[in-house]
């Protein structure tokens, strides 16, 4: 008899472990409401040792989508399980819409495992909408997969909502058809999108663009090079002040102001001001989140993970304030 016990206590972990671990629970996913203000990933999986989250997994991936105070706002089997993908495909762009209705922007580091259904340049959300990376680029006429690093969408927050609503009635063979579709798309519900990029643009006898440069998908223009991103005294911009820092991640308010962007580089620099390609930076100004901040919660045993994703609903803090409010909340939510 206690053999058997000893049997049934077995079978009852390893289910409980499977539920915790299983790509498909059978519930709908939702969306904490302080993923709306903050939501990002990291380039790194780890193991969380602080509050274990609200699922029993303590394996953080880098597809998995995170929030302030140790919470895991979507694993990333909840992000592309719309589209009956059951791997971890990584997570490497994010804008957080609308929580209410679950209402995820975002770009994978793999391919779907389905032939042919997107690729990770491609701009997904979870109503099933597929844009792909030609259609985002249509207006620099790029006709190669260039990959995509960081989105984030500008515009009235109810036009945003019925232009993914009508996106997602679109095809991925449509777009490919016509990918011109998507900027005049972008016209009629007067938004745009912000992107970057992870190959660089050189065509001649046209314009092109680095990585780490923001684009405008609607207008095929450059929104901030990456030069003008990063402060005076910091040597980007490719070829007259050196370097290429990339763009990783990128948040900003819904009208587009320049000075409210937020982002993460692909390299660190050590010179003034310093800076982590894990550290969320202001628009000229240096940091405005450390990564420590950002990680510290969950305790991993590295304190470096990157930052691959960032999606942000208010900047509007005063740069004095933005740290330390942020990282004060923070703390409050452990």
């Amino acid at each position: 008899m206690n053999g058997l016990k000893r049997l049934l206590v077995i079978a009852a972990t390893w289910l409980l472990v499977v539920a915790a671990f299983s790509p498909a629970t059978g519930l709908a996913p939702q969306l904490p409401a302080a993923c709306g203000e903050l939501a990002f990933s990291t380039e790194q999986s780890f193991v969380a040792y602080g509050p274990v989250p609200g699922d029993g997994n303590p394996i953080i991936s880098d597809g998995d989508l995170l929030g302030r105070g140790c919470i895991v706002c979507a694993r990333n089997r909840d992000l592309v399980g719309r589209f009956d993908v059951s791997v971890d495909l990584g997570l490497d762009a994010v804008d957080v819409l609308s929580v209410d209705e679950y209402l995820v922007a975002f770009s994978t580091e793999l391919d779907s495992p389905h032939h042919g259904q997107f690729t990770a340049g491609d701009l997904l959300a979870t109503n099933g909408a597929v844009i792909p990376n030609i259609a985002l680029l249509a207006k620099f006429g790029v006709q190669d997969d260039l990959g995509l690093d960081a989105l984030h969408f500008v515009g009235e927050t109810e036009a945003v909502l019925a232009f993914m609503h009508a996106a997602a009635q679109m095809r991925r063979d449509g777009w490919l058809q016509d990918p011109t579709k998507l900027p005049a798309l972008l016209e009629e519900f007067n938004v745009d999108l912000w992107l970057s990029t992870e190959g660089s643009l050189r065509t001649a006898g046209r314009p092109g663009f680095l990585d780490g440069d923001l684009l405008s998908a609607r207008d095929g223009v450059i929104v901030a090079a990456n030069k003008e991103l990063l402060p005076a005294t910091v040597p980007a911009g490719v070829p007259d002040r050196g370097v290429d820092f990339g763009l990783d991640a990128v948040a900003a308010d819904r009208d587009g102001e320049r000075r409210t962007i937020r982002f993460s580089t692909e390299i660190l620099y050590n010179g003034g001001p310093s800076f982590s390609d894990g550290d969320v930076l202001r628009y000229q100004d240096g940091i405005g989140l450390t990564h420590k901040a950002l990680v510290q919660c969950f305790e991993p045993k590295a304190g470096f993970l990157g930052l691959d994703a960032i999606s942000l609903g208010s900047v509007s803090a005063p740069p004095s304030t933005e740290l330390p409010l942020i990282y004060r909340n923070h703390r409050a939510g452990r």
